[in-house]
C-alpha cells in the first residue's frame, strides 16, 4: 500500500505530539503531582444547601484528621505507650491527646454558678453543706471555701465528661464485658490522603501487631479507610492490568504468530495511554487510582481498531485500506459517545475516568491510522485458517429455529425486565472498605459511646442564645428515642452550655444553697462567719457562659465541630448515634414541624442523588440510541437493525440475567452498559460493513475477547463500583458476541475466500 506525503507528515506530527506527551509526564511524575486515593471522587456533588455545605466541611475538618486506636491484651498500658512512642518517631503524628485526666479548667471559674450538674440541683441545705465538708477534708482535692467552696466548677465538669473513658494505669481507656481498653487518640501530621503518610503509618501498626500477636487492637479513622482504599488500587492496577495483557498477548500471539504484528498492537495500546495518562493528569490537577484502575481495563478496546486493521492486511494483503476507514471512523464515534455519556453526570471521578478512556481511544486510533499502515506486513497461514475455521460459525440457511430461540430468549428477557428488575442506590453498597475495618470502626464507636457525622440536626435561629433554647427543647424528644432503645446517643453544644434561662434559673439554685448551706458550712469548719458576704459576693455579677468561651477553653476545644459560628447565621448541630427506622421518622418528622430545624443524613442524601444519576444517565442513554439509530438509518437504510442487534440485544440480555438472578440495578451497573453500548456497536457495525469477510468477523471475535478479559476482569474487583461495572461486561460482551452472528446474516463464504487462504501461505 502506497502512502502519501500528507500521511507522513501527518505520522510525523503525531509523534511530535507523543514525545510532548513525554516531557509532560516526566515532569508531572519528578513534581510528584498528586494522586487522589479518595473513593469518594466516584461521588456526586450533593446539591446541598449552603448551610448543609458549612455543616458538613466541619465535620469533615473536625474528623479527618483524627484517628483512635484501643488495645487490649495483657501489659496493655505499657504497650500503648510503646506504639506512642513509635509513632512519634515515624513522623506520622502531629500530637496525641493527653494521658493525663482533665483538670478543672479555671479560665470557666467565673461562669460556675450559672453551672450547676442535674446531680446537685435537687440537694437541699444538709446535703450542699456536707458536699462542702467533703471536699474541705479529702485528701487530693484542692478546695478553697473562698473560691468554690462546693466544688461547682468541679461537679459540672464532671458531669460534662462523664462517659465510658476512665483513667488507670497513666492511660485512657474504656472497660465493656470484663475486657480493658487502652485508648490511643491522635492528630495526623498531613492529610489523611497523603499515600506516604499512610504507607508510613499503617506500616508502623502492623509491625506493632506483628510484634505483639497477644494484644486485640481495633483502629478508627479515615485515613485507615483510605489507606486500604490506595493498597487495593495499587492491587487492582497491577492483577487487572497485567492479567488483561497477558491473556490478550497469548490469545493475539496464537492468532497472528508474528512478534511484529503482536508489537504493532502493542505500539497502539502505548500510544493510546501515553496520551491520556498525562493529558487527563494536565486537565484536572490530580489523578485517581480508581481511574488507573478503570483505564488498565481499557488494553481490550484500544486495541480495537488496530485488529480490524491488522487482520485485514492479514488477511487481503494487496486490497487497499480505503474500504477500511469508514467503518473506523464510525466504530470511533460510537465509542467516543458511549464513554463521554459519563461526562453528563455530575461524579468528578467518572469525568476524569471518562476523559482518559475518550483520550485513550482517540490515541489509539490516531496511531491504528498514520503509523501501522507504515510497517511491513508478513501474513502467517495460520492467521487465515483460523480465520477460516471462524467463519463458519454463522447462521445456516435455514436459521428459522435460530430466530426463534433468539426471539424466544428476547421476550423472556424483556418479561423479567419488566416483572423482577429492581434497582438500588445504596451508597452503603459502594463501601470499599474491608468489612473488617468497618466492623473496627463500629466496635470503636459503640466502645466510647461516640455519634458518627452521618446524620445529624441542624438548629438556626437568629441569635446564639435562641440557637441554645432550640437545643433545649429537643432534649426531651432524643432522649425519649435513647430510652425506647431508638437511638444510640446524641451530643450537641447546649449539653456543655445551658441556654440563658437555663443559666439564670441555676444561678438562683446557687444563690439559694450559698443563703441556707454556707454559714452552717463555715461554723462547722471553724471558720469566722465574716467570711460569707465575701464568698458569696461573686454571685452578684456572674457571667452567661457563652459557646465561644466554652469552645475556648480547652475543656470545650473538643466540641468545635458542634457550632457555627463562621461569619454566618448562628447554627448548631445534634450529632446522632445509629438510629432505627422508627426513630429516623421520628426525627424526619420532629425537623419538618419545628422551625429552624433540619435533619441531614449524608448517606441517604447522596443515594438519593445516586438515583438521580443513574434515571438522567437511563434517559441520555435512550437519546443516544435515537441518535445513533437516525445516524445508522442514513447510512445503512434497511440494515440499521443489523448495527443495532449486537448492543442492544446484549443490553436486553444482560438485564434479563440481572432480573433472574435478583442482581439490582445499580448507576454502575448502567455504566457498564454504556461499555458494552460502545463495544457492542464496533461489533454492529463491521458485521454490516463487511458481512460477508472473514477478516472482520476474526477482528470482531478477537475485539470481543480481548475485552472480556480487561472489562471481565473488573468483574474480580474488590471495589464494588468497578466490580458492578466488570460484571456487567462480562454477561453484556459475551452476549455482544453471541448475537453478531445473527447481524452478520446466513450470507454466503466470500468468493475470494481461497485467495485469502493463499495469500495467508505466501
Amino acid at each position: 500500500m502506497k502512502v502519501s506525503s500528507g500521511e507522513r507528515l501527518a505520522a510525523l506530527i503525531w509523534g511530535l505530539a507523543l514525545c510532548g506527551c513525554v516531557i509532560l509526564l516526566a515532569s508531572q511524575w519528578l513534581g510528584q503531582a498528586p494522586l487522589d486515593t479518595r473513593i469518594t471522587t466516584l461521588l456526586p456533588d450533593t446539591p446541598a444547601t449552603p448551610l448543609i455545605e458549612r455543616a458538613d466541611r466541619r465535620l469533615s475538618t473536625a474528623f479527618e484528621s483524627q484517628l483512635l486506636v484501643l488495645i487490649a491484651g495483657p501489659d496493655a498500658a505499657h504497650r500503648l505507650a510503646e506504639l506512642k512512642q513509635t509513632l512519634r518517631a515515624s513522623g506520622s503524628i502531629e500530637a496525641f491527646a493527653t494521658d493525663q485526666p482533665p483538670r478543672p479548667d479555671q479560665t470557666l471559674a467565673p461562669y460556675r454558678y450559672r453551672l450547676l450538674p442535674d446531680s446537685l440541683a435537687d440537694l437541699d441545705a444538709s446535703a450542699w453543706r456536707q458536699r462542702g465538708l467533703s471536699r474541705l477534708f479529702s485528701p487530693g482535692i484542692d478546695a478553697d471555701l473562698r473560691d468554690d467552696p462546693f466544688g461547682l466548677l468541679d461537679g459540672w465538669l464532671a458531669a460534662r465528661l462523664s462517659g465510658p473513658l476512665t483513667w488507670q494505669d497513666g492511660a485512657p481507656g474504656v472497660s465493656a464485658g470484663g475486657t480493658r481498653w487502652q485508648l490511643l487518640s491522635a492528630e495526623l501530621a498531613g492529610s489523611p490522603y497523603d499515600m506516604a503518610l499512610q504507607q508510613t503509618l499503617t506500616d508502623t501498626l502492623s509491625t506493632f501487631e506483628t510484634a505483639h500477636p497477644e494484644l486485640q487492637v481495633l483502629r478508627a479513622g479515615l485515613v485507615f479507610h483510605a489507606a486500604a482504599g490506595a493498597q487495593q488500587g495499587k492491587r487492582e492496577i497491577t492483577t487487572i492490568g497485567l492479567g488483561s495483557l497477558i491473556g490478550i498477548l497469548l490469545l493475539l500471539g496464537w492468532v497472528f504468530r508474528r512478534p511484529g504484528i503482536l508489537a504493532s498492537l502493542l505500539l497502539t495500546i502505548s500510544a493510546g495511554t501515553l496520551f491520556a495518562l498525562p493529558l487527563t493528569w494536565w486537565l484536572f490537577g490530580t489523578l485517581s487510582l480508581l481511574t488507573l484502575a478503570f483505564g488498565a481495563s481499557l488494553i481490550g478496546i484500544a486495541i480495537d481498531y488496530a485488529l480490524h486493521l491488522q487482520c485485514a492486511r492479514q488477511l487481503h494483503p494487496k486490497r487497499s485500506l480505503a474500504r477500511l476507514w469508514p467503518g473506523l471512523r464510525l466504530g470511533l464515534i460510537s465509542s467516543l459517545l458511549a464513554y463521554l455519556m459519563q461526562l453528563a453526570t455530575p461524579l468528578p471521578g467518572l469525568h476524569q475516568m471518562a476523559t482518559f478512556a475518550a483520550l485513550g481511544l482517540l490515541g489509539a486510533w490516531l496511531t491504528t491510522r498514520l503509523w501501522l499502515p507504515l510497517l511491513p506486513q508478513r501474513p502467517h497461514p495460520a492467521t487465515a485458517r483460523i480465520a477460516a475455521r471462524l467463519d463458519r460459525c454463522r447462521l445456516p440457511r435455514r436459521s428459522r429455529p435460530y430466530w426463534a430461540v433468539l426471539g424466544l430468549v428476547g421476550a423472556v428477557a424483556v418479561l423479567l425486565i419488566a416483572t423482577r428488575l429492581t434497582t438500588s442506590d445504596d451508597l452503603r453498597s459502594f463501601n470499599p472498605s474491608p468489612a473488617a475495618l468497618i466492623d473496627q470502626q463500629r466496635q470503636v464507636q459503640a466502645l466510647l459511646e461516640r455519634p458518627g457525622s452521618q446524620r445529624y440536626l441542624i438548629a438556626t435561629a437568629k441569635t446564639p442564645a435562641a440557637v441554645l433554647e432550640r437545643l433545649e427543647t429537643l432534649d426531651q424528644h432524643l432522649t425519649a428515642l435513647v430510652n425506647q432503645g431508638q437511638l444510640s446517643t446524641y451530643q450537641h453544644i447546649a449539653q456543655s452550655v445551658p441556654s440563658r434561662a437555663t443559666q439564670d434559673a441555676n444561678l438562683a439554685r446557687v444563690r439559694t444553697a450559698y443563703r441556707q448551706a454556707l454559714p452552717g458550712l463555715l461554723d462547722t469548719a471553724g471558720l469566722p462567719a465574716g467570711l460569707n458576704q465575701k464568698i458569696a459576693a461573686p454571685l452578684d455579677s456572674v457571667p452567661y457562659l457563652t459557646p465561644d468561651a466554652w469552645l475556648a477553653s480547652s475543656t470545650g476545644a473538643a466540641d468545635a465541630a458542634l457550632w457555627l459560628n463562621d461569619n454566618a447565621p448562628p447554627a448548631a448541630l445534634v450529632l446522632l448515634g445509629d438510629a432505627q427506622p422508627q426513630a429516623v421518622q421520628a426525627l424526619k418528622a420532629l425537623a419538618a414541624d419545628a422551625q429552624g430545624l433540619h435533619y441531614h443524613d449524608r448517606v441517604a442524601a447522596i443515594s438519593a442523588q445516586l438515583t438521580h444519576l443513574r434515571e438522567q444517565i437511563s434517559l441520555w442513554l435512550g437519546l443516544a440510541l435515537l441518535g445513533l439509530l437516525g445516524i445508522f438509518v442514513w447510512r445503512y437504510r434497511q440494515r440499521a437493525w443489523r448495527v443495532l442487534l449486537p448492543p442492544v440485544g446484549a443490553f436486553l440480555i444482560t438485564l434479563g440475567v440481572f432480573a433472574a438472578v435478583g442482581i439490582s440495578l445499580t448507576l454502575f451497573h448502567l455504566l457498564g452498559l454504556l461499555l458494552v453500548l460502545g463495544i457492542g456497536l464496533d461489533a454492529g457495525i463491521f458485521s454490516t460493513e463487511h458481512p460477508d469477510d472473514p477478516a472482520a468477523w476474526l477482528a470482531i471475535s478477537l475485539s470481543c475477547a480481548s475485552s472480556l478479559l480487561a472489562f471481565g476482569l473488573l468483574a474480580f474487583s474488590a471495589t464494588p463500583a468497578l466490580h458492578f461495572l466488570g460484571t456487567t461486561c462480562l454477561i453484556g460482551l459475551t452476549a455482544s458476541w453471541l448475537l453478531v452472528p445473527f447481524s452478520r446474516g446466513p450470507g454466503r463464504p466470500q468468493l475470494a475466500h481461497k485467495e485469502h487462504v493463499l495469500h495467508g501461505h505466501a
